[in-house]
């Protein structure tokens, strides 16, 4: 799987990954060092928003070994942003394409953020529901504080980017493994905004790490210990107990899976997918 990391956050979000050594990753912003061969590109300086596009270099050589599945992360604070679709441009008929879009504060963001963020938000939404991207998985910045929790001023940001590349790692991986008992159900085609989240075995809780609206559908992936797996006998009850009181309160299609893994607690991550614009006013 190819990562691209475009603009500083982008950036440090895939440097994450490489602890896991399977992703071949790609890095795209102002004053890098390093080779493109290595996969790192030093986009030319620019100094405004227009400029990115206007100014945008030939990345053709740059991604000639990308193909196949590849997630784009960027996020609205970076200016950088606004250079997705030319960046894609370069892959799109060759790459299974899904964008991670970390949305910033609005409240907190200046006016040039809020430009970068209006027309990213919008318009990657737009691409997803038209089919033009897999999937596009919506980060909130607030949320994110919530789930990073207590931590250093001067760590955050390291802290928020590991807590994002572990979930979505983890999420890749149950995906191509086989889970000891599944009850999942065929991915709706027009559901492809989404986010996701953490949940609990014990607590019929869930924080999702964007508060989508309307949601259509969802996936748990509960990873459990094997020493539980084999001795706990009212798991099952439990996890389906679990299951049916989401499907009767929400009312929607979820599906769920059951996963070895070699943590010593239990583990539950969730993805939530709607097939409607957010951000829109009823």
């Amino acid at each position: 799987m190819n990562l691209i990391g475009l603009g500083a956050t982008g950036c440090k979000l895939v440097e994450q990954f490489r602890q896991y050594g399977e992703y071949k990753i790609f890095k795209i912003d102002f004053d890098l060092k390093g080779l493109k061969k290595n996969g790192i590109f030093c986009f030319p300086k620019v100094s405004t928003v227009e400029e990115c596009e206007s100014k945008f270099p030939s990345m053709n050589n740059f991604f000639k070994n990308a193909a196949g599945k590849t997630v784009l992360f960027t996020s609205g604070t970076d200016m950088l942003c606004a250079a997705t679709l030319r960046v894609l441009e370069v892959i799109n008929n060759r790459a299974e394409i899904t964008v991670v879009y970390i949305r910033p504060d609005t409240v907190l963001a200046d006016p040039s953020t809020k430009l970068v963020d209006k027309a990213a938000f919008n318009i990657f939404q737009q691409y997803a529901r038209s089919g033009v991207f897999e999937n596009l998985y919506l980060i909130s910045e607030e949320k994110l504080f919530d789930a990073v929790g207590d931590v250093a001023v001067a760590d955050f940001e390291t802290s928020a980017a590991g807590l994002i590349a572990s979930v979505f790692h983890i999420i890749n991986v149950m995906n191509n493994s086989q889970p000891v008992y599944d009850n999942y159900n065929k991915r709706s085609d027009i559901a492809r905004i989404s986010t996701v989240g953490m949940s609990s075995v014990e607590e019929n809780v869930e924080n999702l790490l964007f508060p989508l609206d309307f949601c259509n559908e969802k996936s748990y992936y509960y990873l459990i210990p094997k020493k539980i797996l084999e001795t706990d006998h009212k798991l099952m009850q439990k996890i389906l107990t679990q299951v049916k009181d989401k499907i009767k309160k929400d009312k929607i299609k979820i599906g769920f899976g059951v996963y070895e893994t070699e943590y010593e607690e239990p583990y539950v991550y969730v993805t939530c997918s709607s097939s409607i614009i957010q951000g829109i006013e009823l």
